[in-house]
């Protein structure tokens, strides 16, 4: 059972000790004594608010008066910790989204972050240039640090802040042609063909790329096994090595057993581990013209503006989905796990859509007309020569000459009652079944309606 009372303090004057400042409660958890200011005044609102703590108690809930101490930096390294345990391959970029966020939230007390503030925390970094993508990677790291937080027993979190996500309107969705790649494959240097090649053929990511080794490689059977540590989403994976992939492979392997016998790295240089290669790839993509380093007003240093090596991901997986390779195994390949991921790499370029309006165009060509068909001959029934309709011929085309509303006239140009405005192709030949009552030719296709008309208003 608990209890609540106020402290006592001795009155200096009198000497005697005295009641003071709120109520406090006393509780237990396990046999433990729990002593919490209430911060009331009242002794029906204290008792009230030692009931409501002994009943989260009884259920398993309790959060505990340390909870309003926990500090912003308490919770990124909850952070640090979950990366470090589960072995999570981007444990360097954590670091960087921490940097951003400390002098906003450095010592902040976890109550004090708000919603409120993470916009203000939002508008900051977008004034300072950062884009979309940027901040809700960053902001992406404060919803973890909480919910890491609401998992642990005890609670170090009493409620998660809704935290808004940003719209991302600088998703790269760059690829090459084939030409392209080529021509970029031939102004890079020998180490640099390497890795471009592999991206480029696999689709696989550049940090997959540089962790090759040679006996990851099976030549007799032409195949290339990714082990699960060294992919992105820790699934293994397997690339059958075939075509222009398989004789740069080969030709490679050949000079580096040559020169660099112990060196395990397929993607080095001077027989040490390649782990990129950028100036080399601004290089030769100003070389042949697929891009430039252009000044950046905003960051007040020059940046890449241009074709970037994982451009290969998305030309990869759309040229499989071109070759007719089903979606499924193409996302086996590459190493998708999510379907709407792999969306966002099977780009449409402006040579899809020009190749849909032809396919499209050749459908219409092979397209066969059925002649029209009056009511009566679709319930089974006998039609007369009379209720037939004409019809005429266009190219290879049949078309009736008149729908279910008879067609208008054109505007005559002249006196001539058969001058109708009407090209060669719409004029129609008028048997003599199909002349009117006074013998005069009609004067425009479908007007026999007008004729049958006439005819039963005479009857």
């Amino acid at each position: 059972m608990g209890m609540i009372y106020r402290r006592k303090k001795r009155d200096p004057a009198t000497g005697k000790l005295e009641e003071q400042g709120p109520y406090w409660m006393k509780y237990y958890i396990e046999g433990r004594p729990i002593q919490e200011s209430t911060k009331v005044f009242e002794k029906d609102q204290a008792k009230k608010i030692l009931k409501v703590k002994e009943g989260e108690v009884a259920a398993g809930l309790y959060r505990g008066p340390s909870m309003d101490r926990i500090r912003f930096e308490d919770l990124a390294t909850l952070v640090q910790q979950d990366y470090q345990i589960n072995r999570r391959k981007t444990v360097r970029r954590i670091a960087e989204y921490q940097k951003h966020l400390e002098p906003h939230f450095r010592k902040a007390r976890v109550s004090s972050i708000t919603t409120d503030r993470i916009k203000a925390y939002i508008i900051r970094r977008q004034e300072q240039g950062a884009a979309n993508g940027t901040i809700n990677r960053e902001i992406g790291f404060l919803k973890r640090m909480f919910r890491l937080g609401y998992q642990q027993t005890p609670q170090l979190v009493a409620r998660v802040p809704h935290i808004p996500q940003l719209k991302e309107h600088n998703i790269r969705s760059g690829f090459f042609e084939h030409e392209d790649f080529l021509a970029l494959r031939g102004a890079l240097p020998d180490y640099a063909q390497v890795p471009a090649t592999l991206a480029y053929y696999s689709g696989m990511r550049m940090g997959e790329v540089y962790s090759l080794q040679w006996k990851q490689i099976n030549w007799t059977e032409g195949k290339l096994f990714l082990k699960a540590q060294d992919t992105k989403t820790n699934t293994p994976r397997v690339l059958y090595l075939t075509g222009d992939l398989y004789r740069v492979l080969l030709a490679w392997k050949t000079r580096c057993d040559k020169k660099w016998p112990n060196c395990q790295w397929i993607c080095h240089r001077g027989g040490i581990r390649l782990q990129s290669f950028k100036r080399s790839w601004w290089e030769a993509c100003e070389a042949v013209g697929l891009g430039q380093r252009v000044k950046d007003e905003k960051k007040g240093r020059p940046v890449w503006d241009g074709k970037r090596p994982h451009d290969f991901r998305r030309t990869a997986v759309r040229n499989m989905i071109r070759a007719g390779v089903p979606e499924k195994i193409a996302m086996a390949i590459s190493g998708h796990k999510t379907r709407s991921v792999f969306d966002r790499y099977n780009i449409v370029n402006e040579r899809d859509l020009e190749q849909a309006a032809r396919s499209l165009t050749a459908y219409f060509e092979k397209q066969t007309v059925t002649l029209a068909v009056t009511l009566a001959e679709l319930r089974g029934e006998s039609s007369g020569v009379a209720n037939r309709q004409q019809v005429e011929t266009s190219g290879i085309f049949l078309e009736p000459a008149s729908g279910i509303e008879p067609p208008t006239c054109g505007l005559r140009t002249g006196p001539d009652p058969n001058s109708d405005n009407l090209t060669p192709q719409e004029t129609t030949t008028q048997e003599v079944g199909e002349m009117g009552l006074d013998g005069g030719g009609l004067s425009c296709p479908g007007s026999s309606v007008v004729a049958d008309q006439a005819s039963g208003d005479d009857e």
